[in-house]
């Protein structure tokens, strides 16, 4: 092998690499002990390729940075400093609820199932405009039935009923037809947020069947309401 047929067939890179059949192998290094400038590629490469290898050995592939996970703005709610007091805040609203609401929920659905005796006042066939205040006594509790008479006219189409608490505010009206005004109307008084003192109960007629128009008063009725200790 010659030096021109060395370059040609790139004999000093296939030998460096192991690529070399081995009877051309003998015969390049039969060569390039003679061969200054085959010798001299061959030391160049082999440097080159050393270098090389020891460069890849110190290379360290950077490994991506992983992304920033997003935080959710309810996660405070499972860190212990909240979620330990939640959980005992709601175990008291849990016991709140099973043993005052709903045993009292279930005693007043009791009581609206079972018939009740009412104690009841009648301010029927009178006015209150002057004689003696009727009165009733209940429990706190407890409500109580209310009858009055409602002075009917025939110029009247309907009549609305303002019940005035002791602090002077409406504490309900109702509106009542000419056919039910014939006859003396019960109503039921709730309970609930029920002052004790004197009211005041006013009748009024409308002219044009609505509780917006123009009323005329017929009758005044005061009672007074007193608690049950």
């Amino acid at each position: 092998m010659n030096h021109d047929e060395a370059t040609r067939l790139m004999a000093v890179e296939k030998y460096l690499l192991n690529e070399m059949p081995p009877e051309l192998r003998d015969e390049f290094e039969e060569h390039f002990f003679d061969c200054p400038e085959c010798s001299a590629d061959l030391r160049a490469t082999e440097a080159f390729l050393a270098a090389a290898k020891d460069e890849m050995k110190e290379v360290r592939v950077a490994k991506p940075s992983p992304a920033p996970s997003r935080k959710s703005p309810f996660e405070f709610l499972w860190r212990p400093a909240f979620a330990l007091p939640a959980f005992a805040l709601l175990l008291i609203v849990i016991a709140y609820q099973n043993l005052v609401i709903y045993p009292h929920f279930a005693n007043e659905i009791a009581q609206l199932r079972t018939p009740q005796l009412l104690p009841s006042l009648s301010l029927a066939g009178g006015n209150s405009r002057g004689g003696e205040t009727p009165s009733i006594t209940v429990r706190p509790s407890q409500p109580f039935a209310l009858s009055f008479d409602i002075p009917t006219q025939g110029r009247f189409s309907s009549y609305t009923c303002l019940l005035y608490s002791p602090s002077g505010s409406i504490a309900f009206q109702i509106q009542v037809s000419a056919q039910q005004a014939k006859d003396t109307i019960s109503i039921s008084i709730p309970a609930g947020h029920r002052e004790t003192g004197t009211y005041t109960l006013k009748v009024q007629g409308d002219a044009d069947g609505s509780a917006a128009g123009p009323a005329s008063d017929l009758a005044h009725y005061r009672f007074a309401v007193k608690e049950q200790d």
